[in-house]
Parts: C-alpha cells; sequence; structure tokens
C-alpha cells in the first residue's frame, strides 16, 4: 500500500472520529438541557389529595366570592380543591397560615393587594416567601355611601368640613386602608374625617349600608354587588369601564390625587419553596380555570381588569404593585 494511500485512510479516520464525538457532545448537551429545564409534574397532585385554596377573608366578601368561582372552575376541570376561610387581622392571618403549612403545592392563597400591604407594615413575611403562581385581574376600588347618603363627591365635601365624617375600611394593612389615610391626609386640615377599621369587606359593607359610617373605600367588583351603597369618586387615574360607573368622576378629577396605586391586583400565590415542576403544574390548573367561559364571563360581568399572567409575569408585576403600594 502507497505512502499516499495510507495517509488518505488516516485523514477520513480522523474525519470520522470527529463527527463521532460531534454527535456525542451534542446528545449530551440536548439531554442536559432536558432534565435542567422545568417541566410539569405529572404526579400533582396526587389522587384523593385536595388542594387547598386558603382565602384569607370573611365569606361572602368580594375575595371569597371571586376565588370560590376560580375553585368552582378548577373542580370542573377535574381538581379537588377545597376553600379554607380564615379571615384575621386584615389578611395576615389567612397568609400565615399558609406560610406555616408544607412547601408541597397543596396550600394555596388568594392573594390580593393586602398580601402586600401586610408585608409592607411588617404583619407579615407574606410575598417576601411567596411566589405568584398567576396574576388573575386588577379591581379599582372606589370611595362609596349608602344610597342618598350624599348626592355627590362635592356633597361629601362640604357636609366634612362641619360634621365628623367616618370612613370605614376592611381593616388596618389592607390597600383601602391606606388609600383612605392617603385620602385623609389629602383632605386635611379643612375636613373632619376619621377612619374606622372592620375585620373584612363584608364587615365594612355593613357599616355602609347601616350608617354606622358614612362613607366606605371598597373595590368597585363590590360596588357593583350592592345597589345599596353609591360611588362618589373612582379611585384610579382612569374611569372605570363598568356601564353602570362610566360617569363616575376620578378623584383626581375631584382635586384630590393620591399618592398611592387605586386598584387592586389579585392572584394566586405559594410558598416559594415549593418544587418548581409542581409550579407548573399548579400554574397550568389555574389557568385552565382561568380561561373557562364561566370564569371570563364572571370577570366580564364585574368590569374587572384581566391579567392573567404565568409564573415569572406575575412575580415581576407584582415587584411593580410592591413599588405602587409604596409610594
Amino acid at each position: 500500500m502507497s505512502l499516499e494511500r495510507i495517509l488518505e485512510g488516516s485523514k477520513k479516520s480522523r474525519i470520522k472520529l470527529i463527527a463521532a464525538v460531534l454527535v456525542l457532545l451534542i446528545v449530551v448537551v440536548t439531554f442536559s438541557v432536558i432534565r435542567g429545564r422545568k417541566g410539569k409534574d405529572e404526579s400533582f397532585p396526587a389522587p384523593g389529595h385536595p388542594i387547598r385554596l386558603v382565602i384569607p377573608f370573611e365569606k361572602g366578601g368580594k375575595t371569597d366570592i371571586m376565588f370560590r368561582r376560580l375553585a368552582d372552575n378548577m373542580k370542573a376541570n377535574g381538581t379537588n380543591v377545597e376553600v379554607l376561610n380564615i379571615p384575621g387581622d386584615g389578611g395576615v392571618a389567612g397568609i400565615e397560615y399558609v406560610l406555616s403549612e408544607k412547601a408541597d403545592g397543596y396550600t394555596l392563597l388568594a392573594s390580593t393587594a393586602a398580601t402586600i400591604t401586610a408585608t409592607l407594615s411588617g404583619k407579615t413575611e407574606g410575598y417576601k416567601k411567596l411566589v405568584t403562581v398567576a396574576g388573575l385581574n386588577e379591581d379599582p376600588f372606589m370611595l362609596v355611601a349608602k344610597k342618598n347618603r350624599f348626592r355627590n363627591f362635592e356633597d361629601f365635601l362640604e357636609h366634612s368640613r362641619t360634621n365628623e365624617i367616618n370612613i370605614v375600611t376592611a381593616g388596618n394593612g389592607t390597600l383601602g386602608h391606606k388609600i383612605a389615610e392617603n385620602l385623609l391626609q389629602k383632605l386635611a386640615p379643612s375636613s373632619k374625617c376619621r377612619i374606622l377599621e372592620t375585620n373584612g369587606g363584608t364587615s365594612e359593607m355593613d357599616a355602609v349600608i347601616s350608617g354606622a359610617a358614612d362613607l366606605g373605600v371598597i373595590t368597585q367588583f363590590e360596588a357593583i354587588s350592592n345597589p345599596n351603597v353609591e360611588p362618589l369618586a373612582i379611585l384610579t387615574e382612569g374611569h372605570s369601564q363598568a356601564p353602570l360607573f362610566r360617569n363616575i368622576p376620578t378623584i383626581r378629577e375631584e382635586g384630590f390625587p393620591l399618592d398611592i396605586l387605586g386598584s387592586a391586583f389579585c392572584s394566586v400565590m405559594v410558598r416559594s419553596d415549593v418544587n418548581p415542576n409542581t409550579l407548573v403544574a399548579l400554574e397550568s390548573i389555574v389557568e385552565a380555570a382561568y380561561y373557562s367561559e364561566d370564569f371570563q364571563r364572571f370577570q366580564d360581568n364585574y368590569a374587572l381588569i384581566k391579567l392573567f399572567l404565568p409564573l415569572n409575569h406575575g412575580s415581576e408585576l407584582l415587584e411593580e404593585f410592591i413599588k405602587n403600594y409604596s409610594d
């Protein structure tokens, strides 16, 4: 055999070897990427092991109604879900319960702005130890009175200059309470207003309707649900999208722009140390319920600002809300 043929054969062998090594490297890298990628845990939830959705407020309030509707659609899709109401201290009791449970993904929090405001006030570790499974929607706040109590915002303002006005909230630590505090700072010193606290939206609404309080700071959802209350001003920059409230002026238009975000962000949260693959499974469950025809129609009926956000995007928006609620 000639030297030329030997060299040619050696060259072909080296090319084959290099090609084989490259193929092996591609297989190894691909396998590593697949193993490292977060995937859905197909074994979650286990048969017969219910997921508990903790609502940190009383039964019958806005948060309870909305999240029970979401839970109903989770059940309709085959997920075993139990709703557990744990009210107390402006949502803190329910938040603390979720934080105290195992990080196995079976205990979820029906999270509202209270999760943020209670954490900011130092009452709980709250969002610092939780992660957003999915963002759901925004709900603007409104300043309301009992039907026929005041003709409009100007009428309330005139009364507040000579009469003591009680403004009720769902409790210290809630966003409604922070908004009321901010509003009172704007109204002072020409108005005689003070804040009354209750233990949730249901008690707050009862106080307004019964006349025990002159005004309430409630969400648009709650205002639509209660024909016995009348909005005087919407506490956000934009007007309401609900046909019933489109002509209600904003608080800025009334001359009292707030230094705090006036809408509540609702989401489903869970302990942040839950297995990433379990988080993906939970996100899938919530997403299917969210996009059900029934829950979409429910949100439309209450003019909720639809804002479904998956895991990472929900956490990013949460940071934005934290910043705005801190102002």
